[in-house]
């Protein structure tokens, strides 16, 4: 069984266009490479001179395929780190088959989504995998070639901080879970009869210890090597993505953002908003029409008022002599008044009720 680096580095687009473009020119040009590595070592060169053999004849080809030097150093540090994780996790007794199966499912992974790599480019990596094994390779020695040394930049397994991987080769299960993913259920591994995919129910992980973490990505002039741990993918932590927090971020806080408390914003607080009270209102009111106040516009109640008025016409008309309303006129003659007035020069605004009713 093998495990894979979770995230898995990605595959530069480069590479991916030249795959697509020609795929056969593209698994030839794997198949001279690997003849270039087994000559190295049948030479009796140790297997980092076999790697760096078999990429100077790749080098030149892939180049003429369109993928440039920069793409192509990225594309080997990411397979190199992605296959190398699988070989250290794997058993150290895989075979050519076992390590060709880690090779196609990584470089799969490695591919964006949707996107499948061809069926000759397949066979040539299953072929690549048996080939390191005709070559002597054994696959955890495999992996500290493949890879960066623990602790350096792309390396894809964490680290204790004395930068040693807390992994040991052969344990997949060491693996903490969040930075660690099986092989694709319908893939090469699985293919290979189950005793290379985790067991039923999965590993029990366990968790990240505190005095770890995971290497920084890569440092690499292409477009993209190896991606960052899950942890650090999105940046600074959420709480410094918008700047400042949450109560600094819209200025003031909402008690002073419209100026005054919502007391004084309109002047005087709402009891005092339309003045003095109803009562003190209508009075200065009727002083204004030259009256009483509204309470006493109409004087007494309706009966009442009917009542005095009439006693008070009875009362008069007795004084005088005359029933009520005789000589009425007479008596205003001669009540001793210059009356110079007449009706047509009544002004009938003088009269607090007029256009009133």
């Amino acid at each position: 069984m093998t495990m894979f680096p979770m995230p898995m580095p990605e595959m530069p687009q480069e590479v991916i266009d030249a795959v697509g473009a020609d795929p056969g020119a593209f698994a030839a040009a794997m198949g001279q490479g690997m003849e270039a590595f087994q000559g190295a070592m049948a030479d009796g060169g140790d297997m980092g001179a076999a790697f760096e053999a078999m990429g100077d004849v790749m080098g030149p080809v892939f180049q003429d395929m369109g993928v440039s030097p920069e793409a192509f150093d990225a594309a080997g540090d990411a397979f190199g780190a992605a296959v190398g994780c699988g070989c250290h996790m794997g058993p150290a007794d895989a075979g050519g088959p076992e390590m060709g199966a880690m090779m196609q499912d990584a470089a799969t992974m490695m591919m964006p989504e949707g996107v499948d790599l061809p069926p000759p480019v397949m066979e040539a990596m299953g072929d690549m995998g048996q080939g390191f094994a005709d070559a002597g390779c054994a696959p955890h020695d495999m992996a500290g070639e493949m890879m960066p040394p623990p602790g350096e930049p792309g390396f894809p397994m964490p680290c204790d901080a004395n930068g040693d991987c807390i992994v040991p080769p052969g344990d997949p299960g060491a693996c903490p879970g969040d930075v660690c993913q099986p092989p694709p259920p319908d893939g090469a591994c699985a293919d290979m009869g189950g005793h290379m995919m985790p067991p039923e129910g999965g590993h029990d992980h366990p968790p990240m210890p505190p005095d770890c973490s995971m290497p920084p990505p890569m440092e690499v002039a292409g477009d993209v090597a190896m991606a960052p741990p899950p942890g650090d993918m999105a940046g600074p932590p959420p709480g410094d993505m918008a700047g400042p927090p949450p109560g600094d971020m819209a200025g003031p806080p909402p008690g002073d953002m419209a100026g005054p408390p919502p007391g004084d914003m309109a002047g005087p607080p709402p009891g005092d908003m339309a003045g003095p009270p109803p009562g003190d209102g209508m009075d200065a009111l009727g002083d204004a029409l030259g009256g009483p106040p509204p309470g006493d516009m109409a004087g007494p109640p309706p009966g009442d008022a009917a009542d005095a008025a009439i006693g008070a016409a009875m009362d008069g008309a007795a004084d005088q002599g005359g029933a009520a309303g005789a000589g009425a006129g007479d008596g205003a003659a001669d009540d001793g008044h210059d009356h110079a007035q007449t009706d047509e020069a009544v002004d009938p605004s003088a009269d607090p009720s007029a256009g009133m009713g």
